[in-house]
């Protein structure tokens, strides 16, 4: 969860109300949240000194637009510091701007960093900063020195603290690697090898790999909202997979029924329908009612499925047998003309199984885009 949504309280959209709100709350400055005056917008060199303190920690709120109200012990020394009031800044004023010279100005630049535009009701600005804790600290701004926050306030760091932050971060990148990005990657890869198949993705995968928490809180926000939009399409696609074999499963078992001279019975009849290929030898080869659904969904011939299936054995008739009735034999030649290509030509008809097609196809782009980002990181 960001900064902002912490504090704000997980609104999707933030207006003047909510900043008065806010302020009316008397949240003191703290490790994780500054209040600055929008002329700050035109001091992006200091700016930027505070901004990498957080990042170089564990990241916090910025606000821009909000004056100080400081409170001073008897010697005059800051010892806290609360909102005072709003500072709305022009309309002139952008996001973007404000962005481009941050990126110039902190090395290297944070990934992640949001900035998020408030207005009032006369289009003037104030601008929320919510600045990840950063997995490529430690960030420098643009006097070339290293800061750190400590409670309201930032301060240089030592020597020594940069030295143990590169080798921290290192080691923590090392351990996501291992832990999260070689087996994700890799599931992934599995998972286009199904979709390009047409089977079953598991939804849990990824679940299971993302359960390293202590390495997940490490990853960037981005990347876990696109692994969360993937399982939910993974969901999404596995329902509709339900309602095309389903649609299958029907076209299948009318198409049997027809051809049997018997009443067209419930869609789950489809299960009390034993389809097996019979060899020149003798032999009966039991077509399990998966390879059927599997077949038709990939628009499949029987009589390839059965050589590449039983090499070793000529299969060229097939036998038919409903319930506890007898079986019905047929040459190979005369199931693919009365009931497998027409079963084909319904199934490439139907809007369901289309619909999953088309879903499938996409998810597999979305699948290639996401190891390529995987790998960026």
């Amino acid at each position: 969860m960001g900064f902002i949504k912490l504090f704000f309280k997980n609104k999707e959209e933030i207006k003047e109300k909510d900043i008065e709100q806010f302020i009316s709350q008397k949240i003191e400055e703290n490790s994780k949240l500054d209040y600055k005056d929008i002329k700050a917008y035109q001091e992006a060199e200091k700016l930027a000194t505070h901004i990498s303190s957080f990042a170089n920690s564990e990241g916090g709120l910025l606000i821009l637009g909000i004056s100080q109200d400081e409170i001073k012990d008897e010697t005059g020394k800051i010892v806290k510091i609360f909102p005072k009031k709003p500072t709305w800044g022009k309309f002139s004023l952008d996001k973007e701007s404000l962005e481009n010279r941050l990126i110039t100005l902190i090395k290297p630049p944070i990934d992640e960093l949001v900035i998020k535009p408030v207005q009032n009701k006369k289009n003037e600005v104030i601008f929320l900063i919510d600045i990840p804790r950063s997995p490529n600290a430690p960030h420098m701004a643009t006097d070339h020195r290293y800061y750190k926050r400590i409670n309201f306030r930032k301060r240089l760091m030592e020597h020594f603290e940069v030295a143990n932050l590169f080798i921290n971060n290192w080691t923590m990148k090392e351990k996501i690697i291992e832990k999260i990005y070689v087996p994700l990657s890799s599931i992934l890869e599995k998972h286009a090898k199904e979709l390009e198949t047409l089977s079953y993705l598991s939804p849990h995968e990824v679940n299971d790999i993302l359960a390293e928490t202590y390495c997940k809180m490490q990853m960037p926000h981005d990347l876990l909202g696109q692994l969360d939009y993937y399982n939910s399409q993974v969901e999404a696609l596995n329902k509709k997979e339900h309602y095309a074999r389903r649609a299958m499963a029907a076209i299948f078992n009318k198409t049997v029924m027809k051809y049997l001279k018997k009443p067209v019975s419930p869609s789950y009849d489809f299960y009390k329908i034993e389809l097996r290929a019979i060899s020149n030898t003798g032999n009966k080869l039991d077509i399990q009612p998966q390879d059927i659904l599997r077949l038709l969904l990939q628009n499949q011939k029987i009589e390839n499925f059965l050589k590449e299936t039983y090499w070793s054995e000529t299969c060229e008739h097939i036998s038919i047998r409903y319930s506890n009735e007898s079986p019905k034999e047929l040459e190979l030649t005369e199931f693919d003309e009365e009931i497998w290509n027409k079963c084909l030509a319904e199934v490439a008809a139907n809007s369901q199984v289309q619909q999953f097609k088309k879903n499938a196809k996409s998810l597999l782009e979305i699948i290639w885009s996401l190891i390529e980002n995987i790998t960026r990181y």
